[in-house]
């Protein structure tokens, strides 16, 4: 009846980032639940070593990854919390500014996941960051899978 009150099923990024506002400011359980259903089919962004970048990968051109590439994501030191993986909601956030590879947010988690090397998974909103602890991050990919 009134179209302009349906849900369209866009994804708003203003949405995404108050959310992310909200749960590093209150840590509210239900937060974090809204935050798992939203990123559902989202791309996330982790910034790459630029050494690491094939030499005939251009800057502001589309370059999809192959088998051979060894491509070196970038972390991030958490004092007295060791290394994290880092991802960005926006693909213009400042620290992917030497290089970048989108990825859906779900293989993102999967691949901290795999590095031993890795406490866990920081996600950068545009001004507020929150980070999931792999004990969090095997629970988001066993909801993620349901």
């Amino acid at each position: 009846m009134f179209a302009f009150l349906r849900k369209t099923g866009k994804k708003d990024p203003h949405d995404l980032e108050q959310l992310i506002f909200d749960i590093a400011e209150h840590k509210r359980d239900s937060d974090f639940h809204h935050l798992y259903k939203m990123m559902v089919g989202r791309d996330v962004f982790a910034g790459i070593d630029p050494t690491s970048i094939p030499s005939f990968a251009k800057p502001g051109i589309s370059y999809t990854t192959q088998a051979s590439d060894r491509l070196v994501m970038k972390s991030v030191t958490i004092p007295s919390n060791g290394t994290w993986s880092s991802a960005a909601t926006l693909p213009s956030h400042p620290s992917l500014k030497d290089g970048y590879v989108g990825m859906p947010w779900v293989d993102f988690l999967k691949m901290t996941l795999k590095l031993a090397e890795l406490q866990g998974a920081m996600l950068q909103g545009k001004t507020s960051w929150i980070a999931f602890d792999k004990q969090r991050i095997a629970y988001v990919l066993s909801k993620a899978d349901a």
